[in-house]
């Protein structure tokens, strides 16, 4: 961060309560006084178990050079450090991080959608990264906290921020592009997540596309061609549209998708630029979709083909995104257990079935969160697809997984394929029984699921390497 403490009093409107060395440059903003070190601020929140302000003074033991803290709070002020009174915390560090970002000329892309923000955003940075600096998203940061905290951390040896945008209302992905100003905003996809707290599919469009409103003359949408939700939210914004998709109607177009002996080679073609062909880095059809995206940020930001293509291979996914773990016994794990809607377990299972081949396949799936009215429609079709696939095995978890099991035996699964489990440690248990080796194993679930715990069973002393 490049700013001193006289400069974040004068950004938020505060009150100065405790002077100290107001010109010292801050180094970052922190909301956990365990993590601050030297040249750190501390802006503390309340939390679901606790509230920053007990830890004021451990804040500033560690070296913080200053803090907020909320009017009326009867925490004592610590000593030694820059004390700024403010009526909100959290909108303070928002209101700052946009002061902040507003110093910075630089193309600002923010990624939203119901499934594939993580990845995209990691595609977008990598293609960036084949002629700029990029700054992206780190971890789960993609909220109201966790953008204005991203945004902090420019400073001017970047060129480029990704930031993804997560949401779970009407308003969110408003407030996270009004604190963050993109240039290119996009738009991956309307699934079925958030469907508890939005109601239909429509509503859910609406609030991702609340993105677009924020986008200026100069700057670019880059949207899913293929999803017709997204067309009327599309029309008579300022930005330039650009979408992308598998049919002759998209801006950005995949026209053929062929193995090369162990790789797969798209053929993207776009009009008034040359085509362009790209080893595929990530398997299933969702992610040609992700990476026409990131290619088409790409192009908008100005970068050639061979930029694009030497960026690839800077690639850096985010954890629990169809993360293949090879375990000693000869087993394949291939862990997307950060989230879970029908559309991403769809995508998912594909993956599986691509990358598996004729081995063994065993999906380990938990309970799909959130989806509203659509909650045992989902469940059940992803049991049908399953039974589809001819799966192997199916090990599931969770009250909701139960709809899924129901859903492949209507679809002709066979009943001995199928083993309901009532913790992680019976799933991990079954689907070590169940496995073998060079047999593959997806494990998926919402968030709420933590099935990267059956993983760490499985995985004890049996990870290779």
């Amino acid at each position: 961060m490049e700013m001193n403490c006289r400069e974040i009093l004068a950004a938020v409107g505060g009150r100065l309560i405790q002077a100290g060395d107001m010109e010292k440059n801050i180094r970052r903003l922190i909301i956990d006084s365990r993590d601050v070190e030297q040249e750190d601020f501390f802006v503390p929140l309340p939390g679901e178990k606790s509230d920053g302000h007990f830890y004021l003074a451990d804040a500033a033991s560690r070296g913080a050079a200053g803090c907020f803290i909320r009017r009326g709070s009867d925490a004592p002020v610590p000593k030694g450090v820059v004390v700024i009174e403010v009526i909100d915390p959290l909108e303070s560090l928002q209101c700052l991080a946009t002061f902040y970002r507003d110093r910075f000329t630089l193309p600002v892309v923010a990624v939203t959608g119901s499934t594939g923000k993580t990845t995209t955003k990691d595609l977008i940075a990598a293609v960036l990264s084949g002629r700029l600096t990029v700054l992206k998203t780190e971890g789960n940061l993609n909220n109201q906290i966790g953008v204005p905290l991203m945004l902090s951390r420019l400073d001017r040896t970047y060129t480029a921020a990704v930031l993804e945008m997560g949401m779970s209302g009407l308003g969110e992905v408003d407030l996270l592009a009004r604190l963050a100003r993109p240039t290119v905003g996009v738009i991956t996809n309307i699934g079925e997540a958030h469907l508890e707290m939005l109601g239909s599919r429509e509503n859910i469009a609406r609030a991702k596309c609340e993105l677009l409103s924020h986008l200026p003359k100069t700057g670019s949408a880059v949207v899913n061609g293929e999803e017709p939700l997204l067309t009327p939210h599309c029309k008579g914004m300022a930005a330039k549209l650009v979408t992308f998709g598998f049919t002759d109607s998209a801006t950005l177009r995949c026209v053929s998708a062929e193995a090369r002996g162990d790789e797969k080679v798209v053929r993207l073609e776009q009009d008034g630029y040359p085509a362009l062909e790209l080893v595929m880095p990530l398997p299933g059809r969702h992610n040609i979709s992700n990476l026409m995206a990131a290619v088409a940020v790409g192009r908008e930001v100005g970068l050639r083909n061979e930029e694009i293509k030497s960026g690839l291979a800077n690639l850096e996914l985010t954890g629990m995104r169809l993360e293949t773990v090879r375990l000693k016994t000869g087993i394949t794990v291939i862990n997307d257990a950060y989230n879970a809607s029908p559309m991403s377990v769809a995508a998912a299972i594909d993956v599986l079935m691509e990358k598996a081949g004729n081995s063994r396949k065993i999906a380990v799936l938990g309970d799909m969160l959130e989806l509203g009215i659509l909650e045992e429609e989902g469940h059940r079709n992803t049991g049908r697809l399953i039974a589809k696939m001819c799966l192997d095995a199916l090990v599931l978890l969770g009250e909701r997984a139960k709809l899924i099991a129901q859903g492949a035996l209507e679809a002709g699964y066979p009943p001995e394929r199928i083993h309901h489990c009532l913790s992680h440690e019976e799933a991990a248990a079954i689907t070590g029984e169940l496995a073998c080796t060079g047999c593959w194993i997806l494990l998926k679930g919402s968030r709420g699921m933590c099935m990267e715990k059956i993983l760490t069973i499985l995985s004890a002393s049996n990870r290779e390497g």
